[in-house]
Protein backbone atom coordinates (compact mmCIF):
# COMPACT_ATOMS: atom_id res chain seq x y z
CA UNK A 1 0.00 0.00 0.00
CA UNK A 2 2.85 2.56 0.54
CA UNK A 3 5.23 0.80 -2.28
CA UNK A 4 5.16 2.45 -5.65
CA UNK A 5 2.79 0.07 -7.76
CA UNK A 6 5.83 -1.06 -10.25
CA UNK A 7 7.34 -2.83 -6.88
CA UNK A 8 4.31 -5.11 -5.92
CA UNK A 9 4.58 -7.67 -8.06
CA UNK A 10 8.59 -8.88 -6.54
CA UNK A 11 6.96 -7.92 -3.00
CA UNK A 12 3.57 -10.31 -3.97
CA UNK A 13 5.73 -12.96 -4.88
CA UNK A 14 7.68 -12.91 -1.26
CA UNK A 15 4.57 -12.68 0.21
CA UNK A 16 2.47 -15.46 -0.88
CA UNK A 17 5.81 -18.04 -0.60
CA UNK A 18 5.11 -20.21 -3.31
CA UNK A 19 1.20 -20.77 -2.18
CA UNK A 20 -0.80 -21.34 -5.85
CA UNK A 21 -3.17 -18.53 -6.04
CA UNK A 22 -6.39 -18.40 -6.82
CA UNK A 23 -7.26 -18.00 -10.52
CA UNK A 24 -8.93 -14.30 -9.71
CA UNK A 25 -5.36 -13.19 -9.13
CA UNK A 26 -4.03 -13.42 -12.46
CA UNK A 27 -6.84 -10.29 -13.61
CA UNK A 28 -4.37 -8.20 -11.60
CA UNK A 29 -2.58 -6.64 -14.42
CA UNK A 30 -0.32 -3.75 -14.08
CA UNK A 31 -3.38 -1.32 -15.39
CA UNK A 32 -5.44 -3.19 -12.50
CA UNK A 33 -2.63 -2.53 -10.01
CA UNK A 34 -2.41 0.79 -10.92
CA UNK A 35 -6.67 1.72 -10.61
CA UNK A 36 -6.08 -0.40 -7.20
CA UNK A 37 -3.15 1.62 -5.89
CA UNK A 38 -5.11 5.25 -7.00
CA UNK A 39 -7.80 3.83 -4.63
CA UNK A 40 -5.63 2.68 -2.12
CA UNK A 41 -4.26 6.28 -1.91
CA UNK A 42 -7.94 8.20 -2.61
CA UNK A 43 -9.06 5.44 1.04
CA UNK A 44 -5.82 6.93 2.80
CA UNK A 45 -6.76 10.70 1.39
CA UNK A 46 -10.35 10.23 2.76
CA UNK A 47 -9.42 9.01 6.18
CA UNK A 48 -6.77 11.98 6.51
CA UNK A 49 -9.38 14.54 5.91
CA UNK A 50 -11.97 13.00 8.30
CA UNK A 51 -8.88 12.82 10.62
CA UNK A 52 -7.59 16.51 9.97
CA UNK A 53 -11.44 17.70 10.38
CA UNK A 54 -12.10 16.27 13.84
CA UNK A 55 -8.61 18.00 15.05
CA UNK A 56 -8.12 15.45 17.58
CA UNK A 57 -5.66 15.97 20.67
CA UNK A 58 -4.99 12.46 20.68
CA UNK A 59 -5.49 9.59 18.47
CA UNK A 60 -5.26 6.16 20.04
CA UNK A 61 -4.07 3.16 17.80
CA UNK A 62 -5.61 -0.27 18.30
CA UNK A 63 -3.30 -2.41 16.68
CA UNK A 64 -0.72 -5.41 17.37
CA UNK A 65 2.66 -6.60 16.83
CA UNK A 66 4.28 -8.81 15.35
CA UNK A 67 7.49 -10.07 17.08
CA UNK A 68 8.48 -6.52 16.43
CA UNK A 69 8.39 -5.21 19.88
CA UNK A 70 7.23 -8.41 22.00
CA UNK A 71 8.16 -11.30 21.34
CA UNK A 72 8.78 -14.83 22.98
CA UNK A 73 10.29 -13.59 25.85
CA UNK A 74 7.24 -11.39 26.87
CA UNK A 75 3.87 -11.02 24.78
CA UNK A 76 1.05 -9.51 26.63
CA UNK A 77 -2.44 -9.76 25.50
CA UNK A 78 -2.91 -5.96 25.72
CA UNK A 79 -0.10 -2.95 26.36
CA UNK A 80 -0.45 0.51 26.55
CA UNK A 81 2.61 2.38 25.84
CA UNK A 82 2.79 5.95 28.07
CA UNK A 83 5.79 6.96 27.52
CA UNK A 84 6.16 10.53 25.63
CA UNK A 85 8.07 9.61 22.29
CA UNK A 86 8.28 6.31 19.78
CA UNK A 87 9.50 5.53 16.54
CA UNK A 88 9.50 3.16 14.14
CA UNK A 89 10.39 2.21 10.08
CA UNK A 90 7.72 1.82 7.85
CA UNK A 91 8.96 -0.71 5.83
CA UNK A 92 12.02 -1.79 7.15
CA UNK A 93 12.72 -4.92 5.14
CA UNK A 94 10.30 -4.59 1.88
CA UNK A 95 10.74 -0.48 0.85
CA UNK A 96 14.24 0.29 0.05
CA UNK A 97 13.79 4.33 -0.91
CA UNK A 98 9.94 3.71 0.21
CA UNK A 99 10.92 3.31 3.75
CA UNK A 100 10.75 5.60 6.24
CA UNK A 101 10.82 6.29 10.10
CA UNK A 102 8.66 8.54 11.36
CA UNK A 103 8.41 9.58 15.43
CA UNK A 104 5.27 10.81 17.33
CA UNK A 105 4.55 12.26 20.19
CA UNK A 106 3.02 10.43 22.29
CA UNK A 107 -0.03 12.03 24.91
CA UNK A 108 1.55 10.92 28.24
CA UNK A 109 -1.01 12.01 30.40
CA UNK A 110 -3.80 10.49 28.68
CA UNK A 111 -2.22 7.25 28.29
CA UNK A 112 -1.29 6.78 31.93
CA UNK A 113 -5.08 7.19 32.69
CA UNK A 114 -6.41 5.08 30.10
CA UNK A 115 -3.95 2.49 31.59
CA UNK A 116 -5.53 3.29 35.14
CA UNK A 117 -8.98 3.34 34.37
CA UNK A 118 -8.77 0.21 32.42
CA UNK A 119 -7.25 -1.53 35.16
CA UNK A 120 -10.32 -0.37 37.23
CA UNK A 121 -12.61 -1.95 34.87
CA UNK A 122 -10.79 -5.32 34.69
CA UNK A 123 -8.92 -5.62 31.76
CA UNK A 124 -5.15 -5.01 33.35
CA UNK A 125 -2.95 -3.65 30.65
CA UNK A 126 0.89 -4.10 30.53
CA UNK A 127 1.89 -0.77 30.78
CA UNK A 128 5.40 0.45 29.03
CA UNK A 129 7.12 3.70 29.72
CA UNK A 130 10.35 3.06 27.55
CA UNK A 131 9.99 1.57 24.25
CA UNK A 132 12.92 -1.20 24.19
CA UNK A 133 11.70 -3.81 21.43
CA UNK A 134 12.78 -7.00 22.58
CA UNK A 135 13.05 -8.80 19.07
CA UNK A 136 13.73 -6.02 16.38
CA UNK A 137 15.44 -3.02 18.70
CA UNK A 138 16.81 -1.40 14.68
CA UNK A 139 12.97 -0.90 14.08
CA UNK A 140 11.61 0.47 16.87
CA UNK A 141 7.22 0.29 16.86
CA UNK A 142 5.88 -2.25 14.74
CA UNK A 143 4.08 -1.55 11.24
CA UNK A 144 0.81 -1.76 12.75
CA UNK A 145 1.60 2.12 14.28
CA UNK A 146 4.03 3.10 11.72
CA UNK A 147 2.31 3.14 8.99
CA UNK A 148 -0.88 4.59 9.63
CA UNK A 149 0.81 6.96 11.36
CA UNK A 150 2.52 7.73 7.99
CA UNK A 151 0.13 7.24 5.92
CA UNK A 152 -2.54 9.60 7.73
CA UNK A 153 -0.08 12.13 8.33
CA UNK A 154 -0.03 11.66 11.76
CA UNK A 155 3.56 11.87 12.18
CA UNK A 156 3.86 15.78 9.86
CA UNK A 157 0.60 16.81 11.91
CA UNK A 158 2.06 16.46 15.38
CA UNK A 159 -0.79 14.79 16.66
CA UNK A 160 0.47 12.95 19.66
CA UNK A 161 -0.64 9.16 19.78
CA UNK A 162 -1.37 6.53 22.22
CA UNK A 163 -0.57 3.37 21.21
CA UNK A 164 -2.60 0.37 22.26
CA UNK A 165 -1.22 -2.83 21.51
CA UNK A 166 -3.89 -5.85 20.88
CA UNK A 167 -2.51 -9.38 20.60
CA UNK A 168 -3.81 -10.80 17.20
CA UNK A 169 -1.58 -13.65 16.30
CA UNK A 170 -0.65 -15.32 19.42
CA UNK A 171 -2.17 -17.93 21.67
CA UNK A 172 -3.88 -17.37 23.76
CA UNK A 173 -5.89 -14.78 22.06
CA UNK A 174 -8.91 -12.19 23.43
CA UNK A 175 -12.04 -12.81 21.83
CA UNK A 176 -14.15 -11.02 19.76
CA UNK A 177 -16.31 -9.92 22.62
CA UNK A 178 -13.26 -9.05 24.63
CA UNK A 179 -12.15 -6.48 22.05
CA UNK A 180 -15.67 -5.03 21.80
CA UNK A 181 -15.86 -4.46 25.17
CA UNK A 182 -12.78 -2.82 25.39
CA UNK A 183 -13.58 -0.52 22.76
CA UNK A 184 -16.48 0.28 24.83
CA UNK A 185 -14.53 0.95 27.66
CA UNK A 186 -12.21 3.32 26.04
CA UNK A 187 -14.74 5.50 24.67
CA UNK A 188 -15.78 5.72 28.43
CA UNK A 189 -12.69 6.86 29.39
CA UNK A 190 -12.47 9.24 27.06
CA UNK A 191 -15.56 10.78 27.04
CA UNK A 192 -14.80 11.33 30.71
CA UNK A 193 -11.72 13.97 29.63
CA UNK A 194 -11.52 17.19 28.17
CA UNK A 195 -9.36 16.59 25.45
CA UNK A 196 -11.25 15.32 21.25
CA UNK A 197 -9.81 11.77 21.27
CA UNK A 198 -9.82 9.91 18.25
CA UNK A 199 -9.14 6.53 18.26
CA UNK A 200 -8.07 4.06 14.90
CA UNK A 201 -7.77 0.64 14.12
CA UNK A 202 -5.07 -0.26 12.27
CA UNK A 203 -5.41 -3.72 10.91
CA UNK A 204 -5.98 -6.10 7.30
CA UNK A 205 -9.20 -7.97 7.02
CA UNK A 206 -8.82 -11.76 5.68
CA UNK A 207 -5.15 -12.35 4.91
CA UNK A 208 -2.34 -14.50 5.30
CA UNK A 209 1.19 -13.67 4.28
CA UNK A 210 3.58 -16.38 4.19
CA UNK A 211 0.88 -18.37 5.57
CA UNK A 212 -0.69 -21.56 4.23
CA UNK A 213 -3.67 -19.06 2.65
CA UNK A 214 -1.08 -16.36 1.42
CA UNK A 215 -2.80 -14.25 -1.07
CA UNK A 216 -6.59 -16.17 -0.72
CA UNK A 217 -9.15 -13.48 0.42
CA UNK A 218 -12.40 -14.66 1.70
CA UNK A 219 -14.48 -11.72 0.50
CA UNK A 220 -17.59 -12.96 1.94
CA UNK A 221 -16.07 -12.90 5.54
CA UNK A 222 -14.67 -9.18 4.64
CA UNK A 223 -17.79 -7.49 3.07
CA UNK A 224 -20.19 -8.84 5.60
CA UNK A 225 -17.40 -7.05 8.22
CA UNK A 226 -17.95 -3.88 6.46
CA UNK A 227 -21.85 -4.08 6.57
CA UNK A 228 -21.41 -4.51 10.06
CA UNK A 229 -19.70 -1.35 10.19
CA UNK A 230 -22.05 0.13 7.91
CA UNK A 231 -24.98 -1.11 9.52
CA UNK A 232 -24.54 -0.13 12.93
CA UNK A 233 -24.53 -3.83 13.70
CA UNK A 234 -20.80 -3.52 15.22
CA UNK A 235 -22.16 -5.76 18.72
CA UNK A 236 -22.47 -8.92 15.60
CA UNK A 237 -18.84 -8.96 15.23
CA UNK A 238 -18.44 -10.64 18.73
CA UNK A 239 -19.61 -13.67 17.06
CA UNK A 240 -16.22 -13.44 15.33
CA UNK A 241 -13.25 -16.08 16.84
CA UNK A 242 -15.57 -18.09 18.99
CA UNK A 243 -14.97 -20.77 16.97
CA UNK A 244 -12.19 -22.00 14.94
CA UNK A 245 -11.36 -21.65 11.41
CA UNK A 246 -8.35 -21.63 9.00
CA UNK A 247 -9.56 -18.24 7.47
CA UNK A 248 -9.64 -16.99 11.22
CA UNK A 249 -5.76 -17.58 11.40
CA UNK A 250 -2.54 -15.87 10.30
CA UNK A 251 -3.00 -11.98 9.51
CA UNK A 252 -7.51 -12.62 9.95
CA UNK A 253 -6.55 -11.72 13.60
CA UNK A 254 -6.26 -8.23 12.62
CA UNK A 255 -9.95 -7.92 12.75
CA UNK A 256 -10.06 -7.92 16.34
CA UNK A 257 -8.58 -4.30 16.34
CA UNK A 258 -11.81 -3.08 14.02
CA UNK A 259 -13.67 -4.53 16.51
CA UNK A 260 -12.16 -2.69 19.45
CA UNK A 261 -12.93 0.25 17.76
CA UNK A 262 -16.68 -0.95 16.04
CA UNK A 263 -17.19 -1.25 20.73
CA UNK A 264 -16.09 2.29 20.91
CA UNK A 265 -19.59 3.02 18.21
CA UNK A 266 -21.79 0.59 19.22
CA UNK A 267 -25.22 1.09 17.41
CA UNK A 268 -23.32 3.80 15.18
CA UNK A 269 -23.18 3.15 11.83
CA UNK A 270 -19.95 4.13 9.86
CA UNK A 271 -19.23 4.97 6.46
CA UNK A 272 -17.39 2.13 4.27
CA UNK A 273 -14.88 4.28 2.30
CA UNK A 274 -14.34 1.30 0.06
CA UNK A 275 -13.24 -2.45 0.20
CA UNK A 276 -10.21 -3.71 -2.25
CA UNK A 277 -10.05 -7.54 -2.24
CA UNK A 278 -5.98 -7.19 -3.48
CA UNK A 279 -4.23 -10.69 -3.80
CA UNK A 280 -0.85 -8.66 -4.58
CA UNK A 281 -1.48 -6.92 -1.45
CA UNK A 282 -2.24 -10.51 -0.11
CA UNK A 283 -5.14 -8.89 1.85
CA UNK A 284 -9.09 -7.71 1.64
CA UNK A 285 -8.24 -3.92 2.34
CA UNK A 286 -11.43 -1.71 3.79
CA UNK A 287 -11.41 2.33 4.52
CA UNK A 288 -14.27 3.03 6.92
CA UNK A 289 -14.69 5.93 9.65
CA UNK A 290 -17.62 6.82 12.06
CA UNK A 291 -18.24 10.32 13.54
CA UNK A 292 -19.50 11.61 16.58
CA UNK A 293 -22.50 12.63 15.42
CA UNK A 294 -23.59 9.91 13.07
CA UNK A 295 -27.36 8.48 13.79
CA UNK A 296 -27.61 5.77 16.10
CA UNK A 297 -29.40 2.64 14.47
CA UNK A 298 -32.32 1.25 15.59
CA UNK A 299 -32.22 -0.17 19.16
CA UNK A 300 -29.06 1.24 20.14
CA UNK A 301 -27.59 2.77 23.63
CA UNK A 302 -26.48 6.49 23.88
CA UNK A 303 -22.68 7.09 23.19
CA UNK A 304 -21.09 10.58 22.75
CA UNK A 305 -17.56 11.84 22.04
CA UNK A 306 -15.11 10.98 19.59
CA UNK A 307 -14.42 10.46 15.90
CA UNK A 308 -12.57 7.53 14.34
CA UNK A 309 -10.94 5.55 11.53
CA UNK A 310 -10.69 1.93 10.56
CA UNK A 311 -8.24 0.74 7.92
CA UNK A 312 -5.76 -1.78 7.19
CA UNK A 313 -1.84 -0.93 7.90
CA UNK A 314 -0.69 0.48 4.84
CA UNK A 315 1.10 -2.79 4.63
Amino acid sequence: MLLPVEHWPPVYELLVDGVPQPGSAAAETPEANAAAKQRIDSGFATLRRVLTDARPDALVIVGDDQDEVFGPAFNPTLAVYCGAEVSGRTLPRLGGPADHRVTLPCHDEFARHLARELTQRGFDPAVMSELRPLSRPDDGIGHAFSRPAHALGVADAGIPVVPVFLNAYHDPLPSGRRCYELGAAIREIADGRPERIAICASGGLSHDPMGPRAGWIDQRLDTWVLSCIGEGRGEELTQLFTFDSDTLRGGTGEIRSWITVAGAFAGRPGTVVDYIPLHHAVTGLGFAYWQPDAPFARGAGAARGTGTLSGPPAG
